[in-house]
């Protein structure tokens, strides 16, 4: 390995590792917790009655991801507003700060608060932390990048398997002649990984695409100069294309242009996290409890070392989604893991009660396939789905989403055992993994091996530059129209349509300039293809507008029809055009329709050309005779041009279908 590749490769290594950080501490606060569960029980803290203990215990287990849905939802999203840099240290002074308060609690309701607030930094680095680094990643290993980023939650949750047997074989340890309980220990070994990651990550720098995207060219110029001086990597080619854009809105994901991505982002995720946090945070609980069935200090060990055991899946699910997350994609990937974990659960409700082996191998199958699956997958897809613009508030809102599920999970956890029975517990555990499933399948939508640009909304800017396209296409047809209505002041209308045509032609060179610069959903040929047809139409529009000017004949019979045909024509064409701006497959059948209507409008153009051969073939005049001719060939073929285009438009339907 040459020198210039290992700078390479350290940058990117340090970019992942130091963003790992807020995954790792999700992962390891969730173990510490659910030891640390089992201790402060002894407290006398908790009430004395079962469904009021059941209640705290939920609330206790769940206070952290309800501060982590705030954090993702309204302190994440601002990373899009104030840069990812900034978020990326802030949300870790939370962590630190109120990591250490909450192993100085006094009581129960203290602890619930502290955790809360701790949850907070913790879920305001999640969409920070994947944002950048799917924004610092090459297209060819993003998805193993950020995947390998989310590693680190279940690598948190070994070392606090770890820190949690360590410290969870004694009630208290002697720290300068105090004894100091052993689960305010664990709580407080996680501010030490966080303040190390806080100094470092102040000396990282802003995500040049975000700069970009926000009007800071040279900031981001400057970046990407001093990481090409200092790390050999070269990010000008990469972010070339991009340009400022308007500031994203929370609003737009429900948009019709997001809305199906955000709901494929939201929905899987949530279902997920039911399952991932109401039983990862309850595993040491239910060893106790339906494993070892006994609450002696060497019961509880024996579960936390039974957890350590169970923790060894966790990575080695994430260790399998990497090495095939960009062979098989993000959408089979999840569903797998969903099945997987749906048939696990449904093993534990039927299962649970033939001893501890039969719980610990169904449980090691469900973690297993949860982190090769829709752990991994439902954190890698919303960084690669949405624009720049609204990339982290999408990773963010998607993230706050999943933290419902999760405070669903293992706030009601406890209670539904309590009143249900486990049976019943696992039963719904596994219902959820269905309907998690049933979602992906519906909504899905794979972004494997696409430029990050692409992922997100590449065709929808392509969209925009035929749109505008389009609209001169139009303006064309309209005064086509109106010249042969009207037939007076025919040199200005022909000027004006001429105008027009030489505007679509400087559209069309910028679109072909794009298409060398980026790849896409759509490959070049069909974006370039689309472009040159709708160029097509206007030119012949331009060569009609021409011919009436130069031949100066009267007005024929069926120029009138001619004219309404080819207006009619090109309408249809672009309300065809219109939905494929969000590029979305159920919008596939009404883009089919519009194409009958074209092909109808065209054989209408074929009738009128054949009646006015009849009328034309009657005149006298030769010379009459060839001018007007020409005019009506040249008519219908603007209807045929565009039938050309809704003939593009089928075989794209067919492409991507």
């Amino acid at each position: 390995m040459d020198e210039t590749v290992r700078r390479q490769k350290r940058f990117i290594r340090k970019v992942v590792s130091l963003s790992s950080a807020g995954v790792f501490l999700d992962g390891y606060d969730l173990f510490i917790i659910s030891v640390a569960l089992i201790f402060v029980e002894a407290q006398n803290w908790l009430s004395s009655t079962p469904s009021l203990k059941s209640f705290q215990l939920g609330l206790l287990s769940s206070s952290a991801l309800m501060g982590m849905f705030v954090g993702a939802l309204f302190v994440g999203g601002f990373a899009d507003r104030i840069g990812r840099r900034s978020i990326y240290v802030i949300d870790l002074v939370f962590f630190v700060f109120f990591g250490l308060l909450t192993a100085l609690a006094t009581n129960i309701n203290q602890l619930i608060l502290f955790r809360f607030l701790l949850g907070i930094g913790i879920g305001a680095d999640y969409p920070v932390s994947s944002t950048y680094v799917a924004e610092f990643s090459p297209k060819n290993i993003r998805g193993k990048l950020v995947t390998r980023t989310f590693l680190f939650w279940g690598i948190g949750s070994l070392v606090a398997a770890f820190i949690g047997f360590t410290f969870g074989r004694f009630e208290f340890i002697s720290i300068l002649g105090y004894h100091v309980d052993s689960w305010r220990i664990m709580l407080a070994s996680g501010v030490v990984p966080a303040l190390i990651v806080l100094v470092l990550r102040r000396a990282m720098p802003e995500s040049p695409r975000w700069l970009m995207t926000n009007n800071q060219r040279e900031k981001a110029e400057k970046i990407i100069e001093e990481i090409k001086e200092k790390y050999s990597l070269d990010y000008t080619k990469d972010l070339s294309a991009i340009e400022p854009e308007r500031r994203g809105k929370i609003s737009e994901l429900l948009g019709q242009t997001y809305r199906r991505r955000t709901l494929f982002s939201w929905i899987p995720w949530f279902f997920m996290d039911i399952g991932v946090y109401g039983v990862g945070i309850s595993i040491p609980y239910m060893l106790v409890t339906i494993g070892f069935k006994g609450n002696t200090l060497i019961d509880r060990v024996n579960s936390i070392l039974g957890t350590i055991f169970l923790d060894v899946f966790i990575v080695v699910g994430f260790i399998v989604a990497i090495l095939v997350i960009e062979r098989i994609g993000r959408i089979r990937l999840q569903e797998l893991g969903f099945i997987g974990m749906a048939l696990a659960a449904l093993s534990l409700a039927i299962g649970y009660s033939y001893g501890l082996m039969v719980i610990i191998g169904a449980l090691a199958f469900y973690l297993f396939f949860e982190n090769a699956g829709p752990n991994v997958t439902t954190w890698v897809i919303p960084t690669e789905i949405f624009p720049t613009r609204l990339r982290a508030t999408a990773q963010g809102s998607s993230s706050a989403v999943s933290r419902l599920g999760a405070v669903l999970g293992t706030f009601t956890f406890p209670v539904f055992v309590f009143l249900y029975g486990w049976s019943s517990t696992f039963l719904a555990i596994s219902i959820f993994m269905f309907i998690g499933l049933a979602f992906t399948m519906i909504l899905g939508t794979e972004p494997k091996g696409l430029a990050l640009e692409d992922s997100s909304i590449v065709f929808l800017e392509f969209s925009k530059y035929l749109q505008a396209l389009a609209e001169k296409v139009k303006e064309a047809a309209v005064q086509l129209s109106e010249m042969v209505s009207k037939y007076d002041n025919m040199e200005e209308r022909a000027e004006k349509i001429m105008s027009l045509e030489h505007e679509a032609d400087q559209i069309v060179h910028e679109i072909y300039t794009r298409v060398n610069h980026m790849s896409k959903p759509l490959e070049s040929v069909d974006v370039g293809m689309l472009a040159t047809k709708y160029d097509d139409i206007l030119d012949f529009i331009n060569a009609v507008a021409k011919r009436l000017t130069l031949f100066r004949v009267d007005k024929g019979e069926e120029m009138q029809g001619f004219a309404d045909v080819i207006l009619q024509s090109v309408i249809e064409v672009n309300k065809a055009l219109k939905y494929f701006g969000n590029f979305d497959q159920t919008d596939f059948a009404a883009i089919i329709d519009e194409c009958v209507t074209i092909n109808k409008l065209e054989n209408e153009g074929d009738d009128l050309l054949a009646k006015a051969y009849g009328t034309i073939f009657k005149l006298k005049d030769p010379v009459e005779i060839i001018k007007l001719k020409e005019i009506y060939e040249f008519m219908e073929t603007v209807t045929d041009k565009c039938e050309d285009v809704s003939d593009i438009f089928r075989d794209l339907v067919i492409k991507y279908s």
